[in-house]
Order: C-alpha cells, then structure tokens, then sequence
C-alpha cells in the first residue's frame, strides 16, 4: 500500500487569485513555511507527495523554489503538469478534458510509484497542515473498496498568533479516498469507482466512509484564502495558552519547526 498527499497547486478554481504571480509568490511561501514542514514532520515517511500545476507554470520560478525546497527534504515527491487530476471541489469547470489530462499523468504516476496493491490518496490543498502522525494513522487503516476517511474537527491557525478549534460538520478538504491500484492508475476505471465525487463534504456519504480522531489537520488562517477565514461559522472560540504551550501544540503540525514563522502574540 502507497500512501499518496495529492497537493493541488495551480489551477484549482477558476478566480484570477491563483492565476497571478502575486499569487504563486505568496502560496509558494506558505506551502514551503507550513505545509512542506508538516509533511517533513510525519512519524510515518512512507507516502509520496503529488503536486500539480498548469502546464504554463512549469518554468516559473516559484515551481523551482518549490522544487529545491521538496528536493532538500528528502521526501518521495513527483511534480505533473496537467492541471488538476480530481473532481472534488465541485469545479466542473476544469473536469471537462480530465479523462484526457489523466491519461497524460497516471502513466508517469504509475511508473514513479512502482508496483502496489492499494492506493490510499489524500487530498491536502497547498496551505493546509496534518497532524505529525496523520499519515501514520491512514496507513495503519484497512482497506475497504471504495472507503474513505474523513475529518470534521481539527484546528484553524492565524500566523499572527491565535488558534481556535475549527469545526466542520460534514468533513474537512483534507479527505482520504482508498482504491485500488488498478483502478486508481486506470483514467475511465478512477472516474466510475469515484461515482460522481464533487465535493468534500459528501466523503462522509458517498463512501464506505470512516470518521478520523479529533484534531488531525490544522486549517491555515493567511489572508488570501478564498473561503476559510478567521470570521467564519466554523470557526469555535480562541485559544488563551502560554507561548510555550502554543508552540508545543503547533509544532504537532510541523508549526515552528520553522524559526522564520512569526512568534506567538
């Protein structure tokens, strides 16, 4: 079994934010402070980062920062192309050619991963973090065909220096699907065994679905996100901690292992 974090990183919505330097300059920043660092600090390494981009972003210089930076982590990672390879997030607008950029991509995927029997794929968006033994709890999961695991409370985070509970009712982006190997390498076959998935929330229902522990995955407060914002229904209270104790929580997260990132207020 591979664990696979699938990192969709240019071209999943269709809103000129994530189309503009600006843009890749302040996301390239975030995924490589926070991100990348809560990847590095999993008990378990045995996963694969999967980022993707727009073919036009291939030689941009925040790809290569981004590349250097995976490089010098030591962590298994393949950098594809041809824009997003999911349905999630009810983007219908970009699956219209998936089964034709899924075949341009999984081959590559395949050949990079190598002979397996179960695929257990993650989806982390570019400025989220998982708990250090995130992928050590996935992989510690049973298969069921067609299973999923799914999170609603975790933690939202604002560099400035305050923390609160984040509670989603449905379950959070950072969602687990389980396939198959040959299905999950075959285009028409991934499409069929994912039934139409549009949207995080149904990860819960369209599934043989299984609720993780409390407090895996801590949402990224960062001033350009699109909908997760610090005055948010989802959002539970603030968190009143010592410093000392802010950084121990957040270094869970792979937060402050970084000594760029900005004190605790």
């Amino acid at each position: 079994m591979i664990h696979i974090f699938q990192v969709p990183f240019t071209g999943k919505t269709p809103r000129s934010d994530n189309q503009t330097q600006e843009w890749y300059d302040h996301r390239t920043d975030i995924f490589i402070q926070y991100t990348l660092e809560s990847l590095k600090a999993q008990t378990n390494k045995n996963f694969v980062v999967w980022l993707t981009f727009r073919p036009q972003d291939i030689d941009n210089i925040n790809t290569k920062k981004i590349e250097t930076a995976l490089k010098e982590s030591g962590l298994r990672f393949l950098m594809t192309f041809n824009g997003t390879m999911f349905t999630e997030d009810r983007a219908t607008w970009h699956n219209v050619d998936l089964v034709e950029r899924l075949d341009k991509t999984l081959p590559a995927l395949k050949e990079f991963i190598g002979d397996t029997d179960y695929i257990y794929e993650t989806n982390l968006d570019s400025d989220d973090t998982v708990h250090e033994t995130f992928s050590e709890i996935v992989c510690g999961k049973s298969f069921k065909n067609k299973g999923s695991l799914y999170m609603t409370n975790g933690y939202a985070f604002d560099p400035n220096g305050k923390l609160a509970d984040w509670n989603n009712p449905t379950s959070n982006q950072n969602y687990t699907i389980m396939f198959p190997a040959d299905i999950y390498f075959d285009s028409d076959a991934r499409l069929n065994y994912l039934m139409g998935f549009k949207t995080h929330e149904e990860a819960p229902t369209l599934f043989d679905s299984e609720k993780l522990p409390d407090g895996l995955y801590c949402t990224l407060i960062h001033g350009q996100n699109i909908s997760t914002l610090w005055d948010h229904p989802f959002r539970k209270g603030m968190y009143i901690m010592r410093d000392e104790d802010m950084k121990s929580k957040l270094a869970e997260f792979g937060i402050y292992s970084n000594k760029n990132i900005l004190s605790v207020i």
